[in-house]
This record gives C-alpha cells, sequence and structure tokens, in this order.
C-alpha cells in the first residue's frame, strides 16, 4: 500500500507542541483524580492513606508510567518525531560535555539557588501560615525510599524532560524566540508540579534545563541536569545532613542582614558559573541544528492564512494548559494554608 502525504513523520511545530503540552496536563489530571478516588475508598481501611509514604511514592511512579505511555501513544498517532536528539550530535558523536556541565550545573544551582528557596519557605510560612512540612513525603521505610528514588531521578527525568524540554521548549522556540521559549517552558514546568513550596527552585530548574536545550538540541544533558537536582534534593533530607544544614539556618535567621548579603552572593556567583558554563562550555550553537528546523512549504495566502490558525490554536491549547496547572496549584495551595 502506497503512503500518502498524511502518512508522512513529521517534526513538533508550534501547535502541535502545545497540542502535546496539553495531552500531558490532562494525563496528569487524570492521574490525579484516580488516586484521589482510591485514597477516598482506602482511607477507611487506611486513616493515613493521604500522608503514607509508599503510597505517595508508588503514585509518583504511576503518573510516570502514565507520562512514557502518553508520549509514545501521542506520537504514534499523530505521527510526530522529536526535534532533537537524544545523546548524539549531527555527527553522531557523543559530546562529553553532556555528562559534565550538567552535573556540575545542578549542584551550582543547588548552591545558588537555595537560600532564595529557604527564604520563599519563611515567606509561605509565616505570612501565608502553611506548614513547613507541608507537602513532604514520609520516608521512613525502606520501599518508599527506592520508590522515590526510581520516580524522581529514573522516570521524572526522563519523561518530564521529554515532555517540557524535548517537545514543548522546541516548539515554544518557533514562536517568539530562544528567551521567550525559556521563561514560558520553565512557567509551564513549575506549575506542572502544583507545589506552592517548590516554585523558585522548579522554575530556576526548568529555565537553566531549556537553555541546555537550546544550546544543544539533545535531551541527555537536562536529563542528567534533572536526575542530579532531583538526587541531591533527596540527599539533603537525610542525616547527617539535615543537621548541618538547620544548624546554618539557624544561624542566617539569627543574623538577617549578613544573611541577605549572603544570598546575594551566593545568588549572583551561581548566575555567573551557570552562564560560563552554559555559554563557554557548549560554545556557539550548533549550526546543523539550526539549519532546517521548519520543513519547506511553498509559501501561498493559502498556507500562510493555515499558520496563522495554526499559532492561534497552539497558543490557545498551551494558556489552557497552563490554565489547568494553575488552577490546580491554587487548589494546593488553599489546602495548604487551610491545613
Amino acid at each position: 500500500m502506497l503512503k500518502t502525504s498524511s502518512d508522512k513523520i513529521k517534526k513538533f511545530d508550534y501547535c502541535g507542541a502545545c497540542s502535546f503540552y496539553l495531552g500531558a496536563i490532562v494525563v496528569t489530571l487524570i492521574c490525579q483524580a484516580l488516586v484521589g478516588v482510591v485514597a477516598t475508598l482506602l482511607s477507611k481501611s487506611f486513616p493515613d492513606i493521604a500522608t503514607n509514604g509508599d503510597f505517595l511514592t508508588a503514585f509518583m511512579i504511576f503518573i510516570q508510567a502514565a507520562n512514557a505511555l502518553f508520549i509514545l501513544l501521542f506520537c504514534k498517532v499523530n505521527k510526530y518525531r522529536f526535534d532533537c536528539a537524544l545523546a548524539c550530535k549531527p555527527d553522531k558523536k557523543v559530546d562529553y560535555r553532556d555528562f559534565i556541565i550538567p552535573v556540575v550545573g545542578a549542584i551550582v544551582l543547588l548552591c545558588g539557588m537555595y537560600l532564595p528557596t529557604l527564604w520563599y519557605g519563611y515567606f509561605t510560612t509565616y505570612a501565608l501560615h502553611i506548614s513547613p512540612t507541608a507537602g513532604n513525603i514520609d520516608l521512613s521505610t525502606p520501599s518508599s525510599v527506592v520508590m522515590i528514588v526510581i520516580a524522581s531521578v529514573f522516570m521524572a527525568p526522563v519523561f518530564e524532560e521529554t515532555i517540557y524540554r524535548g517537545v514543548l521548549f522546541n516548539g515554544l522556540r518557533k514562536n517568539g524566540g530562544a528567551v521567550k521559549a525559556v521563561l514560558l517552558c520553565a512557567l509551564a514546568f513549575m506549575l506542572m508540579h502544583m507545589s506552592p513550596i517548590q516554585v523558585v527552585f522548579q522554575f530556576s530548574l526548568g529555565a537553566l534545563s531549556a537553555v541546555i536545550m537550546n544550546k544543544t538540541r539533545r535531551l541527555l544533558p537536562c536529563v542528567l541536569l534533572h536526575a542530579t537536582a532531583n538526587a541531591a534534593a533527596l540527599a539533603i533530607q537525610f542525616e547527617p545532613l539535615v543537621g548541618v544544614i538547620g544548624g546554618c539556618e539557624g544561624w542566617l535567621v539569627a543574623n538577617l542582614v549578613a544573611a541577605a548579603f549572603i544570598t546575594l552572593a551566593l545568588l549572583v556567583a551561581g548566575g555567573a558559573v551557570l552562564f560560563a558554563l552554559v555559554r563557554f562550555g557548549y560554545g556557539k550553537q550548533n549550526a546543523q541544528a539550526e539549519a532546517g528546523e521548519s520543513d519547506e512549504q511553498k509559501v501561498t495566502p493559502q498556507t500562510v492564512a493555515l499558520a496563522d490558525a495554526r499559532k492561534k490554536d497552539g497558543t490557545m491549547r498551551y494558556f489552557i494548559a497552563l490554565g489547568i496547572s494553575g488552577v490546580l496549584f491554587v487548589i494546593n495551595l488553599i489546602t495548604m494554608i487551610a491545613g
């Protein structure tokens, strides 16, 4: 059987990327609703189900598995292919910098953004009256520790980076340039987590990952950045680091003037190091990655009208997805304040 033009495998354009993002958010919403129903049904037999570490970490694995299934089905049904490579450069070589820069960048990001994140946490505690432990997962059992490592260090970096950097960022970049795409992608990534107490770090991580995608057009460094950041964030929750960090936080709160200068210094120094890592570590953007990004198409009034219609449709879908995430974010915020 001969293939028709509709059978052609195509790259994600702006509208396709926004549709993909909307679909991913709908999948997340369905998973949230399903887990809520399961938790309600089990609440009589297990009163602490809503805070149970094993249940919550199993849910994290479930939602990442749902993301994986969605990615496969969406691409297969709509005949899309990714507008980036996994690991190889256009010359089919693996770049060793993809293994070094993201790991160093994640550590620098954690150091540079830790205090701004901490001060934001104090704001949510004292201004919004959110408990400092709100959103924490009980990792008191070995199974919960294993599952959260699987979900946050291995699964989430692969599937979330595929959605938000591999598809959404590359699509947004085709409609407004890299800077706008970085900010919009980071905002979408932040709201997707629906965690009012993590907005500073999630936005920063999303922005840095998008910048790296813009420089490399490869998914691997974004995945490694995300995985390293999540692994480090988990590590500092366990002893003996908790005690050391707690002591430092106590000193900072008791010495606010010095803390303000330390925060600013770490923020500026971290930003400078990250800029140098990405700008000079990767060098100029790959000319081959920039070339031929859009499929060649004869320009006619009809194609221009179609492109405009798809642009409007893509923008609408992006903001619908952003709105859904925003509503769930606000619901979680209200729940935390009320709790």
